[in-house]
């Protein structure tokens, strides 16, 4: 028995893949057959080949799985088909069909950024799996609408209601839904800065990708793409580019086009990281050719919007605001509200770099407003930071100040959320050790009661073999003494490796903020009352090195690094064994020399300036001279107590003091040394234009200049 089957506007690659779904491996085409007959023997094969009316589910499930197939190479013509097939499902269709054929269905609208219909499908899958009481089904329709979520900013919320499936989540032993589960939650960590936790999730998503029977190739490119999108977060570009060349190779051998622009995209943006423009550019062009041919639109806006900021990074300003503004079009088009605002941050920096200041200026902060709304931190944190950067390039040192300012707050706030999560985790870590402590405990014990009651039973007969049993119980809980000890010897090594590091900068070997924030908490908070100022002040000396981004740029990050690094050994021979040096943040130190007078500090400045600029930095193979700039003050600062003028008021003038010097000529520091007015009267210019404060004779200032460079000495600066 066999039925009529009617298909209507079938794409000729869906139909090759359900004739080899049937079994016809091989399909040969007449020459002297029209294209109507060709058509007539192909409906003729599939129905002959399609099973009796019983077997109905598990046609439909092979046809969802044709068009899994087909959406690797036309994501267009995917939607259409999974489109069709919803007109032929009913409520007699096995509910297995339907849940698998609206996550089909959900995805393939995600990706042609049909964002309002994958919401209408997310809730009727909802709604089926909560009438059916599935629970991988509420899992699926959840993660889902979580994606969605993310797209949209809502990634706080997002993440809350996935927290809430955790438990179910782990009750579930299905590895496509549980790869699917952990991939949305690590991209939705990964955007409010959890790279830890988001870390975790990737990984798990992969392995529960690698246990899957069906479509685990496709999951594990997912997955893997995941992983180095938390690398790529985590600032680790070498790690996120060796996971995402091994799947571009998983991707060509399988021919699983669909995920190659997604990968594509990402390897460029592993390029750019490492400062390797040319392939960064080479990358995206491949991702966008890619995703338009496949009708990938989410892909497409992303690739756009990171061609923008190529340009932006070869100064190509007008091709970098064409760009954004094609990724802008193109994101309103997807919904996809995260996305616009990094392209509109983009078009604000390329109208910046045109001279437009203002107009871009206001495009980029209105791109703040929206992540400071969606809790996007770590974003937020990243375009205040290049926002300064611009204000600087184009001479507006004010704006570059406050920009900067934001983006040292927003620093604080990450810094303290990271401290927080490691507590948390050595806090369960900790009292992992203490729930095993406990089991091996209860069982010792058990082990001994069990002992006793077979000892009574025995009575005399089984002395020999009870004195056995006590040597070996003996024995048993020595080996656990040992392992107890040597497991706690391990967690005290980790601790004081741990501690060391949580307050040493990884590159430098220098102290880090953590480092100096402890100091300063330690510190009184009256000191006035325990000594004077002309008797043993403390110097806080702000040092940045000059024109830095100009080596990052023009050599690459890694003769940054070395710059970096050479500084830092400079500046520990030039300073005493008491002075404490940091990493403050970027190319910027700090040197906190205690019991340090005014006088002190100027000689110290003029022995860093001299040890700097002396002898030229070996920088990606090039010899270089290099210069910084600096900015010092005492504290207690001008006999003003510090419950006043506390050390974070004190170094932000120093900051200012640092700002002054790279206004007049750089290669020199600038120390103010004493209040010539009442503090509360001379605080608002000390704290915005010291210049002003100059000229209105409220402070006293110091100017140690470097030691004049050689003309034919190797620099680098900005072009004019």
């Amino acid at each position: 028995m066999y039925r009529n089957v009617i298909l209507q506007d079938l794409n000729l690659d869906f139909l090759l893949v359900v004739l080899n779904r049937t079994g016809i491996d091989k399909v040969q085409v007449c020459p002297s057959l029209g294209p109507l007959r060709w058509m007539v023997i192909a409906l003729f094969a599939l129905a002959s080949a399609l099973p009796l009316p019983g077997t109905a589910g598990q046609t439909d499930l092979d046809r969802i799985d044709a068009i899994y197939l087909l959406a690797e190479n036309n994501t267009r013509a995917a939607l259409k088909e999974v489109e069709a097939l919803g007109t032929t499902l009913g409520p007699q269709t096995p509910y297995v069909v339907r849940r698998k054929y609206f996550m089909a269905r959900i995805e393939l609208e995600i990706e042609s950024a049909q964002m309002d219909a994958a919401a209408a499908s997310v809730a009727k899958l909802l709604s089926l799996a909560l009438e059916q009481k599935d629970d991988i089904g509420l899992i699926l329709a959840t993660a889902a609408d979580a994606s969605l979520m993310t797209s949209a900013g809502e990634t706080g919320a997002a993440i809350a209601k996935l927290a809430k499936l955790a438990p179910l989540a782990a009750r579930i032993t299905d590895f496509e839904t549980l790869s699917y589960y952990f991939r949305v939650l690590s991209n939705a960590q990964i955007a409010v800065g959890k790279f830890e936790a988001a870390l975790d999730s990737a990984l798990k998503a992969l392995h529960n990708a690698e246990q899957q029977e069906k479509y685990g190739p496709q999951a594990r490119l997912k997955s893997m793409n995941t992983l180095s999108n938390v690398y790529s977060a985590m600032n680790n570009p070498q790690k996120a580019l060796e996971i995402l060349n091994q799947a571009l190779t998983l991707a060509h051998q399988l021919g699983l086009k669909g995920m190659l622009a997604t990968l594509y995209l990402n390897q460029g943006g592993a390029f750019s990281s490492l400062g390797q423009t040319d392939e960064y550019m080479a990358a995206n062009e491949r991702a966008l050719k890619i995703s338009r041919e496949s009708g990938q639109k989410q892909t497409e806006a992303v690739v756009l919007s990171n061609i923008g900021d190529s340009w932006l990074l070869k100064r190509n300003y007008r091709k970098a605001e064409l760009f954004s503004r094609l990724a802008m079009d193109k994101y309103k088009e997807t919904g996809d509200q995260s996305g616009f605002t990094t392209a509109q941050a983009n078009l604000g920096f390329a109208l910046m770099g045109q001279g437009k200041v203002d107009e871009g200026a206001a495009q980029v902060r209105q791109a703040l407003k929206v992540q400071h709304g969606a809790e996007d931190i770590s974003s937020e944190e990243g375009v205040l930071a290049e926002l300064g950067k611009m204000y600087e390039q184009a001479g507006r040192f004010k704006e570059a100040v406050a920009s900067i300012r934001e983006q040292q707050s927003l620093s604080a706030q990450l810094f303290k959320a990271e401290r927080e999560r490691t507590v948390a985790a050595l806090q369960e870590q900790f009292d992992t050790v203490q729930r095993q402590k406990k089991i091996e405990l209860l069982a010792r014990e058990n082990t001994l009661k069990d002992s006793e009651i077979r000892n009574q039973q025995l009575q005399q007969t089984v002395t020999i073999l009870g004195t056995i049993v006590t040597v070996m119980g003996g024995i048993f809980v020595f080996y656990l003494y040992r392992r107890a000890r040597d497991a706690n010897l391990k967690l005290s090594d980790a601790n004081k490796q741990l501690e060391f590091h949580s307050v040493r900068d990884a590159l430098t070997g220098l102290f880090n903020r953590r480092a100096f924030l402890d100091i300063m908490q330690q510190r009184p908070r009256d000191v006035t009352s325990l000594r004077r100022e002309d008797d043993s002040p403390d110097g806080l000396l702000v040092l940045d090195i000059d024109h830095f981004k100009c080596v990052n740029d023009t050599l690459g990050h890694g003769a940054g690094d070395a710059v970096l690094v050479e500084v830092a050994r400079r500046l520990r021979l030039a300073v005493r064994e008491s002075d404490m040096i940091m990493r403050w943040g970027g190319e910027e130190f700090l040197v906190y020399s205690p019991k340090g007078t005014a006088l002190h500090i100027k000689n110290l400045a003029e022995r860093i300036l001299k040890v700097i600029s002396q002898a030229p930095f070996n920088a990606g193979g090039q010899s270089i001279t290099v210069t910084v700039s600096g900015g010092f003050l005492c504290l207690p600062f001008s006999g003003i107590p510090e419950t006043e003028c506390n050390w974070e008021k004190t170094l932000q003038i120093a900051d200012m003091a640092l700002y002054l010097a790279k206004l007049n000529g750089r290669n020199r520091v600038c120390g103010v040394v004493h209040l010539l007015v009442p503090f509360a009267e001379a605080l608002p210019l000390l704290e915005s234009d010291l210049t002003a404060a100059i000229h209105a004779n409220m402070i006293e200032i110091v100017e140690v200049c470097g030691p004049p460079l050689d003309a034919l000495a190797p620099r680098l600066a900005p072009k004019d």
